[in-house]
């Protein structure tokens, strides 16, 4: 029986050509465009989410008020006195990692110097909060010791070719001895931040440029990608409503006996939401929009509709040559 459906399906392809290859072609390319828009789609909503803990990350964000209580700025970023305190403030806090962007920034070894449009210092316990493979070095350890320093593969294979990276020395900004303890593998595509190289954070509290005592102190420099890893499950809203409380402890002295919340807000965004809903005056790389996921997806619906639409009305005109 269905060999027979085969063969009647091809003599009418055969007979009726043209007709057959309009018919196939606009549901072809339909479906085609349908399910190319469809994987963008599926790509924009799944960032971030290779996070083992994806649902409980977020990021701590920064904005502020002018006289009259109007938001003029809102950063992505804080400063590092927010990293300092938020965890003796907030015990439920499981996991607090900080990034600091260094910018563009000479890296030499031997004769070879190359300049590194996105360095980071990042905190030890990167790997607890962001789920990314380390593929040589201890990932608890890799970073505890100031002047070290992990990368990509791609990274190392730039800088050492084919020799051993691990245990190898480069030369910060002709400044400081970095040595190698960690190779990673690079954040995935749908990451938000994508760091080549991690310099231990401790090397920035080890020199002259902050020092322990700026990092406890400094609420001025707000350059600090700062990550909370919260229980699971728990309401965001509830740590949310306690930090007008808590940024008036902390920063009393900073605005000349005014009430600092009343100047400065801090909030949280959610690891997974921040591609398409975070649009802060400054972000680790340009961010998509969730409206134009929904363009793409009403596009999507259209471009499917009219093919069927063209598909059935084709199919309709050559009923009556059949029924004849």
């Amino acid at each position: 029986m269905i060999r027979n459906y085969i063969k009647i399906a091809l003599r009418n392809l055969l007979k009726y050509r043209f007709i057959s290859f309009i018919n196939l072609f606009g549901l072809t390319v339909g479906l085609t465009c349908c399910l190319l828009i469809t994987t963008y789609i599926i790509n924009e909503l799944s960032y971030d989410r290779y996070n083992e803990h994806a649902a409980d990350v977020y990021r701590v964000t920064r904005s502020f008020n002018n006289q009259d209580g109007v938001v003029s700025l809102t950063l992505s970023t804080v400063s590092t006195p927010f990293g300092y305190y938020l965890p003796g403030d907030f015990p439920e806090i499981k996991k607090l990692t900080r990034l600091y962007d260094n910018g563009n920034t000479p890296l030499r070894y031997k004769e070879k110097i190359l300049n590194e449009d996105h360095l980071f210092f990042a905190d030890e316990n990167l790997f607890d909060v962001f789920s990314v493979k380390v593929l040589k070095g201890n990932p608890k350890t890799a970073l505890a010791d100031p002047y070290t320093v992990m990368m990509t593969e791609e990274t190392a294979k730039k800088y050492f070719g084919d020799e051993e990276p691990m245990n190898k020395v480069i030369r910060y900004n002709n400044q400081l001895d970095l040595k190698v303890t960690g190779i990673y593998q690079s954040f995935p595509g749908n990451a938000h931040i994508h760091p080549p190289i991690l310099v231990s954070f401790n090397t920035m509290k080890d020199t002259l440029v902050y020092g322990e005592s700026l990092i406890r102190t400094n609420w001025g420099n707000n350059s600090f990608f700062t990550y909370l890893l919260l229980p699971e499950h728990y309401d965001p809203n509830k740590m949310i409503a306690r930090f007008p409380a808590f940024v008036n402890n902390h920063m009393a002295g900073q605005y000349r006996g005014m009430t600092p919340s009343k100047f400065t807000k801090l909030d949280l965004q959610k690891l997974t939401d921040i591609h398409l809903f975070s649009h802060t005056d400054y972000e680790a790389e340009p961010n998509s929009d969730i409206k134009r996921v929904y363009v793409f997806a009403a596009i999507a619906f259209f471009i499917l509709l009219i093919a069927c639409i063209n598909y059935m009305n084709l199919s309709t005109a050559r009923s009556a040559l059949r029924a004849r």
